[in-house]
């Protein structure tokens, strides 16, 4: 018998954290356009903030994904400590979405509706569609996994020595409450789902194994056990990255004393909202819904005071100082990679930006009297910044590409990785250009009046083709990727006729080695960084 109760309830866990886990994804595919306007309210008030955390959670359906996203917000400096601690209680009354969802009770439907979903999904031919149905398939396990372990759990009712157990943390005297609430906590904690460790709870309330005060009591601890998950992914982070995991933890550790310390009274107001003699479920919900809200307006005044206390608290780490990063990107972000394929766009935006400043720094090499080190030096910068650019995206779009991106976000991300990698290179040739030219300086080779005008004509018509198709990458536009084709072909014919006329010059007159090398290396970067741009012209036109 015991045996078989075992598999029924890991059975029907399994589920539920399948389910759990199918219908997050789902919904933050779902929602993926939505979670994409995230990043324009980050630097708004704390309201702001709360409304924030509040909305992407009950879109994603966890907050471990919202908490962990917050904090990898902090860790790319995309938000401050105090905004992301409005976030973060944003999360907390987001995530109790979840128990209302239970209270639903369709648990015999459950297998029905996943079947039907599934089913039904393997004939959709729109992704969407596809995406659509694996939500609820998620859904419907959600509540059979429910169904299987409050049906493997009723026969516990008549076991003597499993009634006393749960008698042991029954929540009786305010020392059974801190019991009820660490085991809440250590359960958490070890499955990292409040939602998973909720669901087993409203199963033993409504299956009688434990009151209604043990059951509000596991679902304060559930609160604490749940920022564990924070709280590990800010291991690698930095210092305010591990502030915002701290302040999660220290938010609902006050809560839960709060609440334990006026428990009697605490129960008793729940009780004039919602009786568990008429629905234990909504009651449960209704509890976890009441912590999370009241905790939420008590700390909402104090939210700057928590933030000047805790980066007295946690000094940064001047000892091991992390390398300083370019990018607004984090892996902690990959858990939403919509706002990764986002923040990428205006990442390479910015190189972009560093690309033009390039091509400035140049002209002024043609149109100067001598070339410095210190302008070699600021073109040698802006490409190694540009490699740790390249560097930072990839790490993170190679990421979310192997995970379970939909069919737009892979496609997105696949462009936004090659536009990264030819835009890095075309800074290389910049820097070839202008080592070239500080080369045959420093060697006495001068270009006369003719060349030079030649290579700065070339160079404005380059430079010219690139700011069109930067443009027409930041607005999306694929007729303005065509236009800029014909542009294309009439450098590469200006190129040809230069390269000729250049030929000719030295069969017909004696001229420096150095100086006819040097003039086709120019020649030929500028070249390659029209082939370059021509290459990002394919990725969004599909000319190919």
């Amino acid at each position: 018998m015991y045996l078989d109760i075992f598999f029924k309830v890991l059975g029907g866990l399994g589920l539920f954290l399948f389910g759990m886990d199918s219908m997050s994804k789902g919904m933050q595919k779902l929602a993926g356009e939505r979670l994409k306007k995230i990043l324009a309210v980050l630097t708004t008030n704390r309201f702001m903030a709360i409304i924030m955390g509040l909305f992407v959670t009950m879109l994603v359906q966890s907050s471990s994904v919202s908490t962990v996203m917050t904090i990898g917000f902090v860790n790319a400096g995309l938000l401050t400590l105090q905004q992301a601690l409005g976030v973060i209680l944003g999360a907390n009354i987001g995530t109790t979405i979840t128990g209302w969802i239970l209270v639903l009770k369709i648990g015999k439907y459950g297998l029905p509706i996943a079947g039907t979903a599934a089913i039904s999904s393997m004939f959709f031919s729109s992704e969407k569609a596809r995406i659509r149905a694996t939500t609820i398939m998620g859904l419907g396990l959600i509540f059979f996994g429910l169904e299987l372990m409050s049906d493997g759990l009723k026969p516990l009712r008549n076991l003597p020595e499993f009634i006393s157990l749960f008698h042991a943390f029954s929540a009786n005297s305010y020392i059974g409450v801190l019991k009820a609430a660490a085991v809440g906590a250590l359960l958490t904690a070890i499955v990292q789902s409040s939602s998973a460790t909720l669901g087993i709870t409203i199963t033993l309330a409504v299956q009688g194994l434990i009151d209604y005060p043990t059951a509000v009591a596991l679902v304060l601890g559930e609160n604490v056990g749940t920022t564990i998950t924070a709280l590990l992914a800010s291991l690698n982070a930095t210092t305010s990255a591990k502030r915002a995991a701290y302040a999660h933890t220290i938010i609902n550790l006050i809560g839960v004393l709060w609440a334990t310390t006026i428990f009697p009274l605490y129960l008793t107001v729940l009780k004039h909202i919602a009786n568990p003699n008429v629905n234990m479920t909504a009651a449960i919900a209704t509890a976890h819904t009441m912590f999370n809200v009241i905790n939420v307006c008590l700390f909402i005044p104090f939210i700057g005071t928590l933030a000047s206390v805790l980066k007295k608290i946690v000094k940064s780490d001047k000892t091991f100082p992390k390398k300083e990063r370019v990018t607004h990107l984090d892996m902690l972000m990959a858990d939403t990679p919509s706002v990764v394929v986002e923040q990428t766009k205006k990442e390479i935006l910015f190189m972009g930006n560093h690309i033009q400043e390039a091509f400035t720094k140049m002209e002024a090499m043609f149109t100067g009297k001598d070339i410095s080190d210190k302008q070699i030096k600021e073109i040698e910068d802006i490409e190694v910044r540009l490699d740790t650019y390249l560097k930072e995206i990839s790490d993170v779009n190679f990421h979310i590409l192997n995970g379970t991106l939909d069919v737009s976000n892979t496609e997105e991300t696949r462009e936004n990785l090659q536009t990264s990698d030819e835009y890095e290179t075309i800074s290389d040739y910049l820097l070839r250009v202008a080592k070239t030219l500080k080369k045959m300086q420093d060697n006495g080779i001068k270009l006369n009046e003719h060349k030079r005008n030649t290579l700065l004509e070339l160079h404005k018509d380059v430079e010219s083709l690139f700011i069109e198709i930067n443009t027409a990458y930041f607005i999306k536009d694929r007729d303005r990727f065509l236009e800029n084709v014909k542009r294309c072909e009439l450098i590469k014919q200006e190129y040809k006729r230069i390269r000729a006329q250049h030929i000719e010059q030295v069969s017909e007159n004696v001229m420096p080695a150095m100086l006819s090398t040097g003039y086709m290396d120019i020649l030929n970067n500028y070249r390659r960084i029209k082939d370059h741009l021509y290459n990002v012209i394919e990725v969004f036109a599909k000319l190919n």
